[in-house]
């Protein structure tokens, strides 16, 4: 399938079920609210990871039906990696400590439940039915997002992981299908890549402290 023939088969699964693409939003949202206004420490894992989960699973299943297997691929893999969360490890969730990480995260998660391309709506209309869940890069410009927003408690091979598959859909968005607004992830992607590597020795302990506080 050459590029245009990608975009076109972009569009009609963007526009294929709203009502799907509203139930992605609301699960971003839901996400959104376990970190900020969840005290308990398991349900706010639960609703956090479930969501990302889902989210993961709803670009898998659709790769699936609607027949693209690189996309099928990479977001089980996604998918997969965000189930082990859920109920394999006990890893807290807790919001970053830094308002720069906390504003940036909320802006490219903005971007991502807007992401004004391939959905035939308003920009208004966009907020809730733009194709986060459905299609690759308005979904990983989410859940980086959202991973980036509970730093450094992050799962450090979950937040890798989709940093990378950010990295390669930003670079075909913008490189191969001349989506431009997809620049966006790979600026985000490349953001989240450096302040894991910053991080990362606080992400690794932080894992540590809560496998034992676990045991």
């Amino acid at each position: 399938m050459n590029a245009q023939g990608v975009l076109n088969y972009l569009e009609m699964l963007a526009n294929h079920s709203l009502w799907v693409n509203f139930s992605m939003h609301m699960m971003a949202l839901m996400a959104l609210f376990a970190i900020f206004v969840v005290t308990k420490e398991n349900l706010k894992r639960w609703i956090f990871q479930a969501a990302v989960s889902i989210l993961f699973l709803s670009v898998t299943i659709n790769a699936l039906i609607f027949g693209n297997p690189f996309h099928a691929v990479t977001f089980g893999i996604l998918a997969l990696t965000a189930l082990v969360q859920l109920f394999v490890r006990k890893e807290n969730i807790k919001i970053a400590e830094s308002k720069w990480i906390i504003a940036i995260a909320l802006f490219f998660i903005f971007m991502g439940l807007w992401y004004p391309e391939f959905v035939d709506k308003n920009a208004l209309m966009l907020l809730v039915f733009s194709p986060v869940g459905v299609i690759p890069c308005s979904t990983l410009l989410t859940t980086i997002g959202l991973l980036t927003l509970i730093m450094p408690s992050v799962n450090r091979f979950q937040y890798l992981i989709t940093i990378i598959m950010g990295i390669v859909y930003g670079v075909i968005g913008v490189f191969v299908f001349s989506v431009y607004l997809d620049i966006t992830l790979l600026i985000l992607a490349l953001y989240a890549s450096g302040i894991y590597f910053v991080a990362s020795p606080k992400i690794k302990s932080k894992t540590v402290l809560c496998s034992r506080t676990a045991e």
